[in-house]
């Protein structure tokens, strides 16, 4: 085996959280050890890993670098640039210092069809479940009314439903580019994906070789679809990195990557010498030409005490025009992010390794104009937040729920909202919620926040934000299972999407266990005695729907009295019993309905493949679309009975 591969294995071992904890305590009691030797020290595995390592690959004497030049953010609001290489690398060495042989990475999710309010869209046809009206978000299918635009199997489909039938295609090649999701702006269509570009490595210790190797580019490809059969490629802009999520405002799309460079630092220690080329975050723009072009460290911001090894990349550009792009780096990291129609926010959970109980979460403030993303603010809270949910913005104040963990035992576990001012300062906060659980969902609306924590019972939380100096926890309900997705029906009640649990015992003590999925309407009319007013079992337990993780996968229209999301139904001995959409009314005065379920498997043998399941469900008029990998299918709204299908193989 080669040093190469050693170093790759490495870098692909991927474990749990309880372990790189577990690991992190023990590390804490031994002797620190010269950074040089050092890998990702999670597991068994990789410890194995850093021992064959320390014997087959010598140490590299490195230039020094000079002491990294720290600025303070400007009485303006800049941020500092890390102005050179030299400063840089030092920045880098001394970030990674700090984590005292540790590394945690944080998983990048890209940030999910639909109606965009809780009361349903008047337009006929859905739209994309959002979570704020008027910021749109990418998902794999979208409609005009008389076109469908589904992304699978590595296409772009688009669907003329007037005709019933395909009406064109593009390809991708899904070595090079792999599409992920799209947006719809009148006549364009922005597809989102990944590319990975070939490239040649050399000055790898001891060995003079060039070896191939990736580098990863989130993309956004502009097409021209004014003739929906002949789909043009009209611009192309691509980020370094992975993709963390993206929004569309107007005609203004605002793309963010995160580029992981730890890796790069640690491969410098093997190297005969080094590529500031490496550091640079790089970006393509067809507007301004073919090539690859690099951002210089004089315009690269800095966050100072920057957690990660990461750039944060921002993208802002306009579908309609052909201006450049708005191209700026940050070097630190971000994992969640939020977007009301004139900031976007991003955060990043902070670890004191110097009190491994400490867990706080940054949050970095833009500002949104046009086609431009500007750094505004920066402010920090105690906790970790679970997902986008968890944030929000109204009237000038940003608020924010998150899970304050004081040990690495669950049980100290306490759940906390704050409200932070334009300047991202806190300004009013209720702490302390639910000890021993930790968040599952959280739902903002106007002056008030709801929030469910869970560990054997589901409470939800009614909070008072009408005050923001001052918000108040009104009521709270306890009732088993937990939600994982809430939803406004109106201004008084609300959708909860979740589980439900019951209570086992293997002979090992109680255990909590999941038993099917769990629909169930919250009445707050009365914020101090809210209620269940009606619930709905699902299956039992492997029962399963992307909506618990994904709130893109919901449709709902309270005008039509539509609810539907895709689902797995599991019965007795975990067989699948039905896999496809499940569609409901819902009325305050009977509840939910189930009105009927749709599957796009034809035959017993379908049942086996994957290319069946129902991945998304939309409306246009009065007919239901319920799209799988292979198939179109077309529903009668009302009556439920079958109207035709659109193969797409």
């Amino acid at each position: 085996m080669s040093k190469k591969d050693y170093i790759d294995a490495v870098n692909e071992i991927k474990v749990s959280d309880e372990l790189k904890k577990e690991t992190f305590n023990k590390i804490k009691q031994t002797p620190k050890k010269r950074r040089y030797n050092r890998v990702y020290p999670i597991a068994s595995l990789a410890v194995m890993f850093a021992i064959l390592m320390t014997i087959f690959i010598p140490n590299i004497t490195i230039s020094p670098i000079k002491e990294a030049k720290y600025e303070e953010i400007s009485q303006t609001g800049e941020l500092p640039k890390v102005q050179n290489f030299e400063n840089l690398y030092a920045m880098l060495e001394k970030r990674v210092e700090k984590e005292e042989n540790f590394i945690i990475e944080e998983s990048v999710s890209a940030d999910s069809v639909v109606t965009n309010s809780a009361t349903g869209s008047k337009e006929e046809f859905s739209k994309t479940n959002v979570q704020v009206e008027g910021v749109d978000e990418a998902d794999i299918v979208k409609t005009d009314g008389n076109f469908i635009y589904y992304l699978t199997n590595s296409e772009l489909t688009i669907t003329d439903v007037n005709n019933v039938k395909l009406a064109s295609k593009v390809e991708f090649d899904n070595k090079e580019f792999s599409p992920q999701e799209i947006f719809l702006k009148d006549n364009k269509i922005v597809v989102i994906g990944i590319t990975n570009r070939k490239v040649e490595k050399k000055n790898i210790a001891n060995t003079e070789e060039y070896y191939p190797t990736n580098e990863t580019y989130t993309t956004a490809k502009i097409y021209n679809i004014e003739d929906r059969t002949n789909p043009k490629l009209e611009r192309t802009i691509e980020l370094e990195g992975y993709y963390l999520s993206s929004r569309m405002i107007g005609d203004n799309v605002y793309l963010i990557s995160n580029k992981n460079i730890y890796a790069y630092l640690c491969n410098y220690y093997k190297a005969t010498q080094l590529d500031e080329e490496e550091f640079k975050p790089k970006y393509v723009d067809t507007a301004t030409g073919e090539s690859i072009k690099s951002i210089n460290f004089d315009c690269i911001y800095y966050i100072p005490e920057f957690e990660d090894t990461n750039y944060l990349n921002i993208a802002a550009f306009n579908i309609t025009n052909n201006e450049p792009a708005s191209i700026n780096s940050y070097l630190g990291a971000g994992n969640q992010m939020y977007a009301s129609s004139t900031n976007l926010y991003i955060t990043k959970t902070k670890y004191n390794y110097d009190d491994e109980t400490d867990i706080n979460t940054e949050i970095y403030k833009f500002n949104l104009k046009d086609a431009t993303c500007t750094f505004s603010k920066t402010g920090e809270v105690p906790g970790s937040v679970l997902n986008q949910f968890s944030m929000d913005e109204n009237n000038g104040y940003f608020r924010i729920a998150t899970t304050d963990s004081t040990s690495w035992d669950s049980e100290s576990n306490t759940n906390n909202l704050y409200v932070l001012n334009e300047n991202l300062e806190i300004v009013g906060k209720v702490e302390g919620l639910a000890p021993g659980e930790r968040i599952y969902s959280v739902r903002f609306m106007g002056n008030r926040a709801y929030m469910v924590t869970f560990v054997q019972t589901d409470p939800l939380f009614v909070i008072d934000l009408s005050d923001p100096t001052n918000p108040t926890v009104l009521g709270e309900l306890k009732i088993p299972g937990y939600s994982t997705y809430l939803h406004p029906y109106d201004e008084n009640h609300l959708i909860g999407f979740g589980e439900n649990t019951k209570v086992v015992n293997y002979g090992y003590g109680d255990q909590v266990v999941t038993d099917g999925m769990k629909i169930a309407l919250f009445d707050v009319t009365d914020p101090n005695n809210p209620t269940e007013m009606y619930s709905v079992n699902i299956g039992e337990e492997g029962t399963y729907s992307e909506l618990l993780n994904n709130h893109k996968a919901l449709l709902f229209s309270k005008e039509k009295n539509i609810i539907a999301f895709p689902i797995s139904i599991t019965g007795e001995d975990y067989e699948v019993t039905f896999q496809g959409a499940i569609v409901y009314g819902l009325s305050l005065e009977n509840g939910f309905e189930e009105k009927g379920r749709i599957t796009n498997i034809e035959n017993d043998i379908d049942k086996y493949y994957s290319r069946n399941s129902v991945q998304r469900i939309i409306y246009i008029n009065d007919t239901l679309y319920t799209l799988s990998r292979n198939l179109i299918k077309a529903t009668d709204i009302n009556t439920m009975e079958p109207k035709g299908s659109i193969n797409l193989e």
